[in-house]
């Protein structure tokens, strides 16, 4: 059974933004699936008062930041005030939890997520959002890197198709034995966590 510490863990849900959930600009499969029990870890982990942080990847109009970005398959997307970089409104950030906008994949890279996640103590990151193989992947690969335990919630996420979801969180795994978790092994944890914290 996959257990939290409730003082040294934190929920990173991963742009869950529109322009990766209405189907354009860019490809994705598994939304319609994953938002439901995307809204229902949220919830849970909210009742247990874990720290919740949001990334949101966000790119100047005049397209300066977006790099090597658009090498691949990639379209122009999440520009600075377009509906498509807003969050999902099933999933948007309430007051009291942290957002990190970020211009490239990884939600560590130029942003002060490290710096957030030690100044609350976390050790431990429970992973949700888009896309698996692409920002959820590095990701979790720089959390690793930080020296940061993962569980990623496979049925939580939403890659550019169903090979290269299923190939990142191969990968993922090959950092962190058994870091792979559904969302109901997710929701007993944090049932778990909130039944303890109501006892003391």
């Amino acid at each position: 059974m996959v257990r939290f510490d409730i003082h040294s863990t934190a929920l990173l849900v991963i742009d869950f933004q529109q322009d990766f959930l209405a189907g354009e600009p860019l490809q994705t499969v598994g939304a319609d699936e994953v938002l439901p029990k995307a809204k229902e870890i949220l919830i849970a982990a909210r009742a247990a008062k874990l720290p919740i942080i949001h990334t949101q990847e966000v790119h100047r109009k005049q397209m300066v930041d977006f790099g090597r970005e658009l090498d691949g398959s990639e379209p122009v997307h999440c520009l600075e005030n377009s509906r498509g970089t807003d969050f999902h409104p099933d999933l948007y950030p309430i007051d009291g939890e942290f957002m990190i906008a970020k211009r490239r994949y990884s939600g560590f890279f130029a942003t002060d997520l490290d710096l957030l996640l030690r100044g609350l103590n976390v050790k431990t990151l429970i992973v949700m959002g888009t896309l698996t193989n692409v920002c959820v992947h590095y990701t979790i690969v720089d959390a690793h890197q930080h020296d940061y335990f993962f569980y990623v919630i496979e049925d939580c996420c939403i890659g550019s198709d169903w090979d290269a979801h299923w190939s990142a969180l191969k990968a993922m795994e090959y950092l962190q034995r058994n870091s792979r978790i559904t969302h109901l092994e997710c929701l007993e944890a944090l049932s778990t966590l909130n039944s303890l914290q109501t006892v003391g």
